[in-house]
């Protein structure tokens, strides 16, 4: 693979944390929605050049925040923690992205990160089987809350991708109860891969409704209650008390993890605003979206 260089450009909204990927041929995992597992160095959207860690370390302090994401391969755990000794002398806080590991590595992860993010991806046993996610859900379960003991309630975030064949309503339960083994959502829209097989994705009301959902749990209202079940498409029987409804739309994750146009086109629609700025502009189209899912 070619090395890539780094340039200056000027972007719509900037990233307020600087993702990184370890570097991989062809991860060992099968998950048929990434593209890494077919060894192309793309993860929805967004291609990863391979460049040197050293070149990048004086360049981080911009950033808020670091997230190093991690891949299944021959010796990634030794790298993984390699890299976090490198980049905890950058001095910002630091994320890490990971799949079921043992309880030790999650004990030393500790000491460099604050926040750890799973990505677990598919919102039931039945699409995480089918998508062919490696380990099994169980497996997950049992991670997360080692995860919560280890980094504390609040401080684990999920991944899930909504698109990948599951109900709209499968996928609330699972937040629901995600969120009440003290773990957090991180809620991506399936983007579809230039190779491979297509998955269902979801549409834009659809992920409206799934980030008002995230938001009450995040702000401590049980959603379900205020749910319509019986609706062809999923909303609520009337808006949730939320303390700025608009603020739903905005990218979930770690403190300072906006991802830039990572599910989407700047030329939109766009599932996850990576700005207040970009979202202010939108204003009218969003409080639309959000009248539709809200029965109002």
């Amino acid at each position: 693979m070619a090395r890539a260089k780094l340039v200056d450009m000027e972007m719509d909204a900037q990233p307020t944390t600087g993702y990184l990927l370890q570097y991989c041929e062809k991860c060992l995992a099968r998950c048929i929605f990434c593209e890494l597992s077919r060894g192309l160095p793309r993860i929805a959207r967004v291609v990863w050049p391979e460049v040197e860690l050293g070149k990048l370390l004086p360049r981080l302090p911009i950033f808020d925040r670091v997230c190093l994401q991690s891949v299944l391969k021959r010796g990634w755990i030794d790298e993984l923690l390699e890299m976090l000794r490198e980049l905890k002398k950058v001095g910002r806080p630091i994320s890490v992205a990971v799949t079921p590991i043992p309880t030790s590595v999650l004990m030393e992860l500790r000491r460099f990160c604050d926040y750890i993010g799973v990505g677990l991806d598919a919102a039931t046993p039945r699409v995480f089987e089918r998508v062919g996610k490696p380990f099994t859900w169980s497996t997950y379960m049992r991670f997360l809350e080692k995860c919560v003991e280890v980094f504390g309630r609040g401080k684990v975030f999920v991944h899930i991708v909504a698109g990948l064949g599951e109900n709209p309503l499968e996928l609330v339960d699972t937040m629901r109860k995600l969120y009440g083994m003290g773990c957090r959502i991180a809620l991506f829209s399936y983007v579809p891969p230039r190779t491979g097989p297509k998955l269902p994705g979801v549409d834009v009301l659809t992920y409206r409704f799934l980030q008002v959902v995230r938001q009450c749990l995040e702000e401590g209202i049980d959603p379900a209650p205020l749910i319509d079940a019986s609706s062809p498409r999923p909303r609520f029987r009337r808006a949730p008390p939320l303390s700025n409804p608009l603020r739903a739309v905005l990218t979930s994750g770690c403190p300072s993890c906006n991802r830039p146009f990572y599910n989407e086109s700047p030329r939109g629609p766009i599932m996850n605003y990576p700005s207040l700025d970009l979202l202010e502009r939108n204003r009218l189209v969003v409080e639309k979206e959000l009248a539709e899912v809200n029965a109002l």
